[in-house]
């Protein structure tokens, strides 16, 4: 085969190729090129929020109330009296018998974001029996009750937790009058001290509350403080009250969704000022610890009972007060 042959049958076999590769081109169907997958977008965690529990029994809780919500709290509590403080921070007699039985009920209402209201009525009854010191007519029992003293409160928070600072804490201010509509003049000697059951006086509370969820604890704090305007006599037949400052700590830890475990401190510090000058009433300061349990039984309604013990005092009563509270939420 000559020079020119093999050129030809070269040039064919290309021609052959390409007609070939144009067909198959023709017949194949076309594939359209995906288009690149965008990368996966992060999607952010909602933040995670605090277990519900019932709040503490003593300290008062820092978060108001939704709007338009209420609720209704009812204490059931019963102090036994063991003793006194004297002067000298220990202990000493109470000189007989002495108990009382305590029956708050609040109400609050949520008036709006952050703010909320509540009422305190307690109903009280005061006993004793087997006192040292007898009465007038040698009464050594007695027996008293009645409605102690209203109080108005209402609570706003300024502050959200975490709101400013991931480390801060939730804050509220708190300001209330208490009413003097318990028992607190012309005390009758033959109830032998039973029958005072109110301060005597128009009680004006200002002060901050505290809320941080500190994981797994949920921590509570108070600080208020109480000037008190007497309106009776100082007479030696009614009650007279003083300033006082008020100091609470709490805790609460989840066991699981039903049962929430919690502990209390409590204090009342009371002191002699220009206008309380000593001899116008002693005073009295308390210091004690709180254990107790709350149970979440349903949506609304949730239940906590625990005992607080006074621990340290000065010119004071010494109690010990088991308590049952229940809550409900209309």
């Amino acid at each position: 085969m000559g020079l020119p042959d093999i050129k030809r049958s070269f040039v064919k076999m290309v021609l052959a190729w390409t007609l070939l590769g144009l067909a198959g081109a023709w017949v194949l169907p076309v594939v359209p090129v995906s288009a690149a997958e965008p990368p996966p977008v992060s999607e952010a965690k909602p933040p995670e929020e605090s277990p519900t529990t019932t709040g503490p029994l003593i300290c008062d809780t820092c978060v108001p109330l939704s709007p338009h919500k209420v609720s209704m709290a009812v204490t059931f509590a019963y102090s036994l009296y063991p003793g006194v403080f004297d002067r000298n921070w220990k202990y000493a007699s109470a000189h007989g018998n002495f108990g009382t039985f305590y029956m708050p009920v609040r109400l609050t209402f949520g008036v709006m974001k952050n703010w909320e209201t509540y009422l305190v009525a307690p109903f009280v009854v005061n006993l004793a029996n087997s006192v040292d010191f007898p009465g007038p007519q040698g009464e050594r029992a007695a027996t008293y009750t009645g409605i102690g003293d209203i109080s108005w409160f209402n609570k706003y928070q300024f502050i959200e937790e975490g709101k400013l600072a991931p480390w801060m804490p939730a804050v509220s201010g708190v300001f209330g009058v208490g009413f003097p509509t318990g028992h607190a003049s012309h005390l009758n000697p033959r109830f032998l001290g039973v029958d005072a059951i109110g301060t005597g006086s128009f009680a004006f509370t200002t002060g901050v509350n505290l809320y941080k969820w500190v994981k797994p604890l949920l921590i509570y704090s108070n600080i208020w403080i109480t000037n008190p305007v007497n309106i009776y006599p100082d007479n030696g037949s009614n009650v007279r009250s003083r300033s006082y400052v008020t100091v609470n700590l709490a805790a609460e830890y989840p066991l699981n969704k039903k049962i929430v475990a919690l502990c209390e401190m409590y204090s009342n510090w009371t002191w002699t000022t220009i206008t309380t000058p000593q001899g116008y009433q002693t005073p009295q300061t308390v210091l004690g610890i709180m254990p107790g349990i709350e149970f979440l039984a349903t949506d609304k309604l949730t239940m906590a009972a625990g005992a607080s013990f006074d621990l340290l005092g000065k010119n004071g009563v010494r109690k010990y007060t088991p308590m049952l509270t229940m809550f409900y939420s209309f």
